[in-house]
C-alpha cells in the first residue's frame, strides 16, 4: 500500500510542477514574452466569426488545464483514499502509526489548501503546495524503505549516515529556494552562466524574495512587476545548487567506497545528480522549455528517494 502511495505521489509531484509552470506562462505561445502573466489583459469587444471560435475552442481544448487538471484531482482523490486505508492498517499492525498519521494530516492540509486558494500565483500557495508534496514523497519514501526492523551499526555506518543527512537537508534546501524561483517568476531572470549577467551573489533583495505573504502586482497588461528580488533568488538558486551538488556526490562517493549494500544507491544518487545538474543547466542554454522545468522537478524528487534510501541502509544492517 505504501509503494502505490509513493508511485501515486511521484506522479503527483510531477503534474503539480506541469501545472504550477504552465500557470506561470512557461512554455507559452510567445515563449518568454508571456511569462508571468497572472492577470486578466484588458478585453477588446470586436465580433467573432464562427471559424475564429471553432479555432479558439481547439485551442482551448488543448490547453494543460483541460488534461492536467482534471488528472491531477483523480491522483490525488484516488491518493487520498489509499492513505486513509494506510492509516488503518498502520494503526492496526500497530507499525509506522507516527509516519501515517502525519501522511493524514499533510493530506488534509494540501486539500484544504487546494479548495481555499484562489491562485496559483501566491508565493505562500506555491510553497504551501511544494513543501506539502515533497513532505508526502519524503515519509512514504521512509515508510516503504524502513521496515522498523533492528539493526547493528559500523562505524562506517554512522558516518554515512551522517553524510546522508547532510545531502538530504542540502537538497531540501535547494528544493525550497526552486520554489521561490518559481514563485517569484525569476526562471529566467538570469540567462547567462556561470555568472548571472556579471553577478554571483544574491544581494539584500533576496529578503524580499522570501516574502511569502508578498501580493504580486500586475501590469495594466496583466504582467507580474518584478524587480531585484528575481535576479537575488535565481542567484541563490545557483549557489544552492552548487552546494547541494557537492555534498551529494560526496555522500555518493563514500557509499560507493563502501562495501556493496550501499554502491547501487551509490551509483543511483550520481546518475540522478548528473541528470539532475545537465537538465539544469540545458534549461537556461534553451530558453527553459517545460518538459525540462518538470523533469528538473521530477528528478529532484527521485534524487530525495535516492538518499532517503542511502539513509535507511546506513542504519545498520537488518537483522
Amino acid at each position: 500500500m505504501a509503494k502505490i502511495s509513493l508511485l501515486l505521489v511521484v506522479v503527483l509531484v510531477s503534474l503539480s510542477a506541469y501545472l504550477r509552470l504552465a500557470h506561470s506562462g512557461i512554455g507559452c505561445g510567445d515563449w518568454p514574452a508571456c511569462y508571468g502573466q497572472i492577470g486578466a489583459p484588458p478585453t477588446v469587444s470586436q465580433p467573432v466569426s464562427s471559424e475564429d471560435a471553432y479555432r479558439q475552442m481547439v485551442e482551448d481544448a488543448n490547453q494543460p488545464m483541460a488534461w492536467a487538471t482534471p488528472l491531477h484531482r483523480l491522483v490525488a482523490s484516488v491518493l487520498g483514499l489509499l492513505i486513509l486505508f494506510l492509516v488503518f492498517l498502520s494503526l492496526r499492525h500497530k507499525r509506522q502509526r507516527l509516519v501515517s498519521i502525519s501522511l493524514l494530516a499533510l493530506t488534509v492540509f494540501l486539500a484544504i489548501l487546494g479548495m481555499s486558494s484562489g491562485s496559483l500565483h501566491s508565493p505562500a500557495v506555491v510553497m504551501g503546495n511544494l513543501a506539502g508534496g515533497f513532505t508526502m514523497l519524503g515519509l512514504l519514501g521512509w515508510m516503504v524503505f524502513n521496515p522498523e526492523s533492528t539493526a547493528i551499526e559500523s562505524r562506517r555506518s554512522r558516518g554515512i549516515r551522517a553524510m546522508a543527512i547532510l545531502a538530504i537537508a542540502a537538497l531540501c534546501l535547494q528544493i525550497f529556494l526552486g520554489g521561490l524561483t518559481s514563485a517569484n517568476f525569476a526562471a529566467t531572470s538570469c540567462q547567462t552562466l556561470p555568472d548571472c549577467h556579471g553577478g554571483w551573489l544574491p544581494g539584500k533583495s533576496l529578503v524580499d524574495a522570501m516574502d511569502l505573504s508578498r501580493v504580486h502586482e500586475v501590469t495594466s497588461q496583466g504582467q507580474a512587476i518584478g524587480g531585484e528580488e528575481r535576479l537575488a533568488i535565481h542567484k541563490a538558486h545557483r549557489l544552492g545548487a552548487l552546494l547541494a551538488f557537492a555534498i551529494i556526490i560526496i555522500a555518493a562517493i563514500m557509499a560507493l567506497r563502501t562495501d556493496r549494500r550501499y554502491r547501487l544507491t551509490g551509483i543511483v544518487i550520481l546518475v540522478l545528480l548528473m541528470m539532475e545538474f545537465t537538465v539544469g543547466v540545458t534549461a537556461v542554454l534553451t530558453s527553459l522549455p517545460i518538459g525540462l522545468a518538470v523533469a528538473h522537478n521530477w528528478l529532484a524528487s527521485l534524487l530525495l528517494l535516492a538518499l532517503l534510501r542511502l539513509l535507511v541502509l546506513s542504519r545498520g544492517t537488518r537483522q
